[in-house]
């Protein structure tokens, strides 16, 4: 344990993420317990949220997410391109309907917010690129309230808050069903077997024991799931509508958002009554409210691909 307890988790955070309290907001977070939710908003153009330069500085992150840092410094060298190397890995996928876009923001909130690094980047995790990874939205490793900590993510973008609530929370009590351990299995093997070369031979040996049950390790590992929830909400057209100006727009926000975090404290305890499991391990909530998620998504398919999506012609 004194192995990993000695490693500067902070420092093999790939990638810096420094634009995020340029483009994004972050309100006061809200703990209860085990559970922390944190609300993050687009910042106010004038009267308006546009997603233009968050969505650009999503979209730069992909080649930390993709490769890790031995694998870029290895392409640098060679004169390739990573960006371009990893825009493969999202594939021609219509943009409303794959997940992988919510995966990238979790990825970059858990590493800059949390400061737990990415332990298993996604290219070491398919054979084919068009496949999606089965499991959680991302394998992580660090300090969390004080204790070494296996993070395993969970992302959803939906068109409401409760849709997005629920469908992560039955997808996260499936890792800690304890009539059906497979999904936790699995994705304890899949850490084991990808370790990110960011790290040192011997750093890599401790984290393959921190990730296999039974061992000193893991058992002195607590768990936490970040969880993204992307949603759209009315209320953000109805703000940009009634508006004057830019201060008048974060106003009404911030009067909306105080409600609405309340709100959601108490959809995810109702939630966690129906999941009892998952009161035994942390939880921590990223959310962000949107005023177009299909918008959203298909901007940051441009923005990746070059290119606008277009659904393929059926033969």
């Amino acid at each position: 344990m004194e192995k990993l307890k000695n490693i500067n988790w902070e420092d093999l955070v790939d990638g810096k993420h420094s634009w995020i309290s340029e483009h994004l907001k972050e309100h006061d977070p809200i703990q209860d317990g085990k559970v922390i939710t944190r609300y993050y908003s687009v910042d106010f153009s004038g009267t308006q949220q546009e997603t233009v330069a968050l969505v650009d500085s999503i979209a730069e992150s992909i080649s930390h997410y993709v490769y890790d840092q031995k694998q870029l410094n290895e392409m640098n060298q060679k004169g390739i391109t990573p960006f371009r190397k990893a825009v493969s890995f999202f594939g021609e996928t219509n943009p409303d309907m794959d997940g992988k876009y919510g995966e990238l923001l979790l990825y970059i909130l858990t590493e800059a917010i949390l400061q737990t690094p990415l332990i298993c980047h996604k290219l070491s995790l398919l054979t084919n690129t068009n496949d999606q990874v089965k499991g959680g939205d991302g394998i992580f490793f660090g300090e969390y309230e004080d204790e070494l900590s296996i993070l395993i993510g969970e992302s959803k973008i939906h068109q409401t808050h409760s849709s997005a609530l629920v469908d992560a929370m039955g997808s996260l009590d499936r890792f800690h069903d304890n009539y059906s351990s497979d999904n936790l299995s699995h994705e304890l093997f899949i850490a084991r077997s990808n370790i990110s070369e960011n790290f040192e031979f011997d750093e890599i040996e401790a984290l393959y024991k921190a990730f296999t049950p039974g061992t000193k390790e893991y058992k002195n590992c607590i768990k936490t799931h970040p969880v993204l929830l992307v949603f759209e909400s009315s209320k953000i057209k109805s703000i940009e509508e009634k508006a004057k100006n830019k201060a008048e727009a974060e106003e009404l926000f911030d009067k909306w958002l105080t409600k609405r975090a309340n709100k959601t404290k108490e959809a995810i305890e109702e939630q966690l009554d129906n999941y009892p499991n998952l009161k035994a391990v942390y939880l921590d909530v990223f959310l962000l409210p949107l005023n177009n998620v299909s918008k959203f998504k298909n901007a940051l398919y441009k923005a990746i691909h070059g290119i606008d999506y277009k659904p393929t012609k059926a033969k």
